[in-house]
């Protein structure tokens, strides 16, 4: 309730004096000047941090910060020796910083990023650096340049190359941490030159754009395999399986290679000599139970998300409920599957491209629920399925009605869908119907963060 973007919504149903005092409220909390943009809208501190944070190591400060000190009390004592040294500092720094500019050489560089990352961890960058000047580069490190909501590593842990001679080119990693999920917009780097001194340094600016998909931070557990749980599913779901002995009796249709999870019972080992690998058999007379198209949902919406509101409060459960969809698609395509479509909401979208899935996890929103949207026949699941024959997985953080109508429709249709619940709040654990295609992750008292299966 700080910024431009937290002014509170007007609900009709609601009194005109209490959307008022949230805005009164909304207005004295604000911050005119958004936090990630506070240092580069002030002339003052723009330039402070270019030319003294920036401009200046760690001993320049000190040289600088002495001299300046040294020069302002000589006037007490009137004496030239005071005068002298402290101009001897500052002469010394406007020479190194002279010098520095001048012997500069013209760099280019090139850089390989990967696409996605976890919030928390590392991203690192692989720069190219080419030196086209006549000049050597010397005593310098590379950096990002500004990120909002990223961390660089501190200036004593990058890596200080000695020199680059010219026309030579050098390969480095450049790494910073992203804080949060989201598409990070990388505009460039800086290559910090400390020649002469040690005393100051000189900051090339370099335009290199790039794109990072920054996914919500892992999951500190596994989860249970996919292809086993679906098995269990399928016994309930159809009328027999190749596993059980009730049920129509089954025919031998055709061996294909081993997935894991399938029983042993159905391994063919006469099609696994003669082929040289592990081979499955499949049977007719009921649907098969390895699926091989997979179809995501994931709930977006938050239950503490208000009608008033323009953005939630605290959106740390979405983030979780997409990492847990995060490790279902890895789970997934270790397992053999195909991840087809992502629904995010009630949109399904289709997985053509294989940065799509880290593309719309990155800039997933939050969603209202039917009860605090302002709009009527509000979702947050899609009312339609592509295929009905494909394994659907659905992952959200209550319970809500309208899930379990569309779940139970679902599978009066003959459907398999799994549902995956990361609680939201406390009353929304055990909440889950029982079976085997319903999965449920809590987290524990003791550990907070930690969370197991039950």
């Amino acid at each position: 309730m700080s910024e431009l973007a937290d002014r509170p919504l007007r609900v009709k149903s609601e009194s005109a004096a209490l959307h008022w005092w949230r805005l009164l409220r909304w207005f004295a909390n604000l911050r005119l000047v958004p936090r990630w943009r506070e240092i580069d809208s002030r002339l003052l501190l723009r330039a402070l941090r270019r030319y003294f944070y920036d401009g200046l190591t760690r001993p320049g400060k000190i040289l600088f910060i002495g001299s300046l000190l040294t020069f302002l009390f000589s006037y007490r004592s009137n004496s030239d020796l005071y005068m002298a040294t402290a101009a001897l500092g500052l002469s010394l720094l406007a020479w190194s910083a002279l010098l520095g500019y001048l012997y500069r050489p013209r760099v280019t560089a090139s850089r390989r990023t990967p696409r996605s990352c976890h919030a928390g961890d590392s991203l690192s960058s692989t720069i190219t650096l080419q030196n086209e000047g006549g000049r050597s580069l010397n005593n310098f490190t590379v950096r990002e340049l500004v990120i909002p909501y990223a961390g660089w590593p501190r200036e004593w842990h990058r890596l200080h190359l000695p020199s680059l001679a010219a026309g030579q080119s050098q390969s480095l990693a450049v790494s910073f941490t992203p804080r949060r999920r989201g598409i990070y917009e990388l505009s460039g780097i800086a290559v910090q030159s400390y020649f002469p001194f040690f005393l100051t340094r000189f900051t090339q600016r370099l335009p290199l754009p790039a794109e990072v998909y920054v996914l919500p931070e892992a999951l500190k557990m596994p989860i249970p395999s996919l292809r086993k749980v679906a098995e269990q599913a399928s016994k309930k779901l159809q009328m027999g399986s190749d596993n059980s002995r009730k049920g129509p009796s089954l025919e031998y249709a055709y061996s294909r290679p081993y997935q894991t999870g399938d029983s042993l019972r159905r391994l063919d080992h006469r099609a696994g000599s003669r082929l040289g690998q592990a081979m499955s058999k499949v049977f007719e007379g009921v649907e098969e139970i390895r699926r091989d198209q997979v179809y995501l949902m994931v709930d977006l919406s938050l239950a503490d998300f208000l009608r008033w509101q323009r953005r939630p409060v605290d959106d740390s459960p979405l983030d979780e409920r997409l990492a847990l969809a995060v490790e279902i698609g890895l789970s997934a395509s270790n397992e053999g599957f195909n991840l087809l479509a992502l629904a995010t909401g009630a949109q399904w979208h289709n997985l053509d491209k294989s940065e799509k899935f880290e593309q719309l996890i990155a800039q997933c929103q939050a969603e209202k629920t039917p009860q605090q949207a302002l709009q009527d026949n509000a979702r947050n699941l899609p009312d339609s399925l592509p295929d009905e024959d494909g394994l659907y997985v659905l992952v959200l953080g209550r319970w809500s009605d309208e899930a379990r109508q569309k779940v139970e429709r679902w599978r009066k249709a003959g459907i398999l869908v799994l549902v995956f619940l990361l609680a939201e709040r406390d009353a929304d654990r055990d909440s889950l119907p029982a079976g085997d295609e319903f999965i449920e992750i809590q987290a524990t008292a003791e550990t907070g963060k930690k969370r197991s299966w039950f």
